[in-house]
C-alpha cells in the first residue's frame, strides 16, 4: 500500500475514534409506544433517601424506550403519620381518586403500602397484580394474597462482617446499633440469626436502643480492635427521629474504629462501608418482576436473593483513614470518592488534545511524504507535459485523418472535413460554447460520417439518383457510425458518437434516424449539421456539381426552423465573412477538368440526389 494513502487511512480511524471518545452518542429518535399504565405507592415521603432510591430504580426501567410506561405516584408518608384517623383518610381519597381507573400493575415499596394494598386492593384495583419491594420478612406478606409477588429486604449481614474481619484481622469485639422500632426489631432478629456462625471468631454485641447523645458518646469511647455495625435508627430511646443518614453521620463521624453500615443510603457518611442492600436495585428488581408478570410469565411470589439488590461497596477516605488495604477488599468491591488521577478529571480534554497532535502530526507527515512526491513528479514535469501534449495532438490528428479517409471512400474531398470541424468551432465560439466544449465539437465533428464505412460502395459512388431502397440502405451510416464510435465512454469519443448519430435530425422533427425535434437534438450535432450541409452544397460532389454561393445561402436562409436551428442559422449569416474565409483557407486543389465534367454529367437533372444521405432538395 502507498505511505501516504496507508497514513490518510490512519488519520480516518483515529479521527473516528478521537470522536467517539469525547462525543455523545446521538440516540435515534423512536417513535412513541404506548406501555403499560403502573400505580407506584411508596411507604414513606420523598425525604427519606431509601424512599428516593427506590423510586429510581423503580423509573429506570419504567422509563425506557422499550417499556415508557405510564405511571401515577403516591406517598403514604407513614414515618411521620401512622394513626387509623389518617389511614382512613388516605384510604377515602384512594377511592376519590381512583374509583374506576385501571392500571396494568402496581408497584408497592415497604410494608405500610404492601399492607393499604392487600387489605383494599379487591376494592380499589380488583385484579391487578402487585409487586411488593423493601418488605422486612417472609412473614409480613399476608397469606392467601393471589398475584402478589415479593422481594423481601434480605440484608447481607453475614458477608458485610466477614469482610470487616478480613479488612480488620485485630478485631476483638463488634457492637450492632439497630433501633427499636418494628423494622429495627426484624432486623435484628435476621442479623442474630445470620450471624451464628461467627459467633467463636469474634464477640458481637448488640447494644440496647439509646438516646442520640448517649450514641455519640458510645462511639467516641470505642477503642483499637472494636468495630460499630450501624443498622437502622430512625428513632432514639428518647422517642426523637431522624432522617436516614442522621445517625450514620454522627456514629462514623465521633467512633475512632471503622463504622460499617447495611443500606448504600448510610454511605454518605464517613462510614468504612460493606456488603450493603441498594434501595435503587430493589426498586429496578420490582419494575423487572411487573414486566415479567406483565408480559405473561409467572415470576417467583417470594425473592429473598441478594443478587442484584447488593453489592460491596467501600469510602475510599475511609479506607484511608483507617490504614485497611484496598487488596483486603472484595475483588467486585466499589469505591466511592477516590481521588481522580489528573488524566481522569482532564480525561476528555486531554484525548481531544492528543487527538488534534496526532491529527496534526498525521497532517505534516503527509504534507512531507506529497513535498516529496511533487518533487519527483516536477523533475519529470516538462516531458510529461511535452508527451500529454503530444498524445491529445496524436489523438486529434488521428480522428481527423480517419474522417478524412471515409471521406475519401466516398470520393468526397480530403479537406471537407478539415472544413467542417473550423466551420463548427467557430459556430461554436459564437453560440458561447465553453473552451472544453469547442475543443470537443472540432475534434469530434470529422467522424461525423464515419458510420459510411459500413455503407456497400455500389451505393455510396453511385453517380446519379438514389432509388428510395438505395436511400434506406444509405440512411444506416447514422447508427452504424456511433455503433463504431461506442467502445469509450470518455468525452471526446461520446461527443463523436452523438454527432454521427444525430447529424441527420432535423430541428422540425423530420429528420431520421430517431426523428428528434428541436433541443432534443444534440447542440455539437445541430451545430455540425449546418457545418455538413454548407460544405456539402458550396463543392461539388460525385452525384452533383456544387452549388452557386446565392442558392447555398437561399437554402439555409429557407430552413432555418426546418433542417437547421435557427439560432444557428442566425450566428451562421452574422458571421459569413469568416465562414467563408475558412473556405478559401482550407480549400481543395482545383480540379482536373475531365473530373469536372464528370461531376457535370452526373447532374442529370434539376433535382439532385441527396447530398451525404440528405433529402432531396430543390433547384
Amino acid at each position: 500500500m502507498d505511505p501516504a494513502a496507508a497514513l490518510l487511512r490512519t488519520l480516518v480511524l483515529l479521527v473516528l475514534a478521537v470522536l467517539g471518545a469525547v462525543s455523545p452518542r446521538l440516540a435515534a429518535a423512536a417513535p412513541a409506544v404506548e406501555g403499560p399504565r403502573v400505580l407506584i405507592l411508596h411507604s414513606y415521603a420523598p425525604d427519606f433517601s431509601w424512599t428516593r432510591d427506590l423510586h429510581a430504580g423503580i423509573v429506570s426501567v419504567l422509563d425506557t424506550p422499550e417499556v415508557r410506561a405510564r405511571y401515577r405516584v403516591e406517598y403514604l408518608d407513614a414515618k411521620h403519620h401512622d394513626s387509623p384517623a389518617y389511614r382512613a383518610r388516605l384510604l377515602e381519597l384512594f377511592r376519590e381518586k381512583y374509583q374506576g381507573t385501571r392500571f396494568d400493575g402496581i408497584i408497592v415499596t415497604d410494608n405500610h403500602a404492601l399492607d393499604l394494598v392487600t387489605r383494599h386492593r379487591a376494592e380499589l384495583f380488583p385484579r391487578t397484580p402487585v409487586v411488593a419491594c423493601g418488605i422486612n420478612d417472609r412473614a409480613s406478606i399476608p397469606a392467601g394474597v393471589d398475584d402478589l409477588y415479593s422481594i423481601i429486604e434480605n440484608l447481607a449481614h453475614a458477608a458485610t462482617l466477614t469482610a470487616a474481619l478480613r479488612q480488620n484481622p485485630d478485631t476483638r469485639k463488634i457492637f450492632v446499633l439497630v433501633d427499636d422500632t418494628l423494622s429495627g426489631q426484624s432486623i435484628r432478629q435476621h442479623f442474630l440469626e445470620q450471624v451464628r456462625p461467627l459467633a467463636g471468631q469474634v464477640a458481637i454485641e448488640v447494644l440496647p436502643v439509646q438516646t442520640r447523645d448517649q450514641l455519640v458518646r458510645f462511639a467516641r469511647e470505642r477503642t483499637r480492635g472494636e468495630l460499630l455495625y450501624l443498622l437502622v435508627y430512625f428513632q432514639d430511646a428518647a422517642g426523637q427521629v431522624f432522617t436516614a443518614e442522621e445517625i450514620p453521620r454522627l456514629i462514623s463521624g465521633s467512633a475512632p474504629v471503622p463504622v460499617y453500615v447495611a443500606w448504600d443510603f448510610q454511605l454518605d457518611s464517613a462510614a468504612v462501608g460493606g456488603c450493603v442492600t441498594s434501595g435503587f436495585g430493589h426498586g429496578r428488581k420490582a419494575a423487572q418482576t411487573l414486566l415479567d408478570r406483565l408480559g405473561g410469565n409467572q415470576p417467583p411470589a417470594i425473592d429473598d436473593g441478594l443478587q442484584g439488590v447488593t453489592r460491596q461497596v467501600y469510602n475510599y477516605p475511609a479506607l484511608e483513614r483507617f490504614g485497611i488495604a484496598r487488596s483486603s477488599l472484595p475483588a467486585d468491591a466499589v469505591l466511592l470518592h477516590r481521588p481522580q488521577s489528573y488524566f481522569e478529571q482532564h480525561r476528555s480534554a486531554i484525548l481531544t488534545g492528543l487527538g488534534a497532535v496526532a491529527i496534526l502530526t498525521v497532517i505534516i507527515v503527509l504534507l512531507v511524504l506529497n513535498a516529496v512526491k511533487q518533487r519527483r513528479i516536477n523533475t519529470g514535469n516538462r516531458e510529461i507535459l511535452q508527451l500529454n501534449r503530444e498524445v491529445i495532438e496524436t489523438q486529434l490528428e488521428l480522428l481527423s485523418t480517419l474522417g478524412e479517409v471515409i471521406e475519401s471512400r466516398s470520393q468526397d474531398t480530403a479537406n471537407h472535413v478539415r472544413r467542417v470541424a473550423a466551420y463548427s468551432a467557430l459556430l461554436g465560439r459564437k453560440y458561447g460554447l465553453a473552451e472544453e466544449e469547442i475543443l470537443l465539437l472540432e475534434a469530434a465533428s470529422p467522424m461525423h460520417d464515419v458510420g459510411k464505412i459500413g455503407i456497400p460502395d455500389a451505393i455510396l459512388h453511385k453517380p446519379g439518383r438514389l432509388s428510395p431502397e438505395e436511400f434506406e440502405v444509405i440512411k444506416r451510416h447514422t447508427v452504424i457510425g456511433e455503433r463504431i464510435l461506442h467502445t469509450s465512454d470518455r468525452k471526446l469519443m461520446a461527443s463523436a458518437r452523438t454527432i454521427a448519430l444525430q447529424h441527420h435530425e432535423r430541428w422540425d422533427g423530420s429528420g431520421y434516424p430517431c426523428g428528434l425535434q428541436g433541443e432534443a437534438i444534440s447542440l455539437l450535432a445541430r451545430i455540425s449539421t449546418l457545418a455538413d450541409v454548407y460544405d456539402a452544397l458550396s463543392l461539388g460532389r460525385v452525384y452533383k456539381p456544387a452549388w452557386p454561393r446565392d442558392k447555398v445561402l437561399d437554402f439555409i436562409r429557407q430552413e432555418r426552423g426546418g433542417m437547421f436551428d435557427p439560432r444557428i442559422v442566425d450566428l451562421f449569416f452574422a458571421n459569413l465573412d469568416e465562414l467563408e474565409a475558412i473556405k478559401a483557407r482550407l480549400s481543395d486543389p482545383v480540379r482536373q477538368p475531365a473530373r469536372d465534367e464528370a461531376i457535370a454529367a452526373c447532374a442529370v437533372s434539376t433535382d439532385p440526389a441527396p447530398v451525404s444521405g440528405h433529402p432531396p432538395t430543390p433547384e
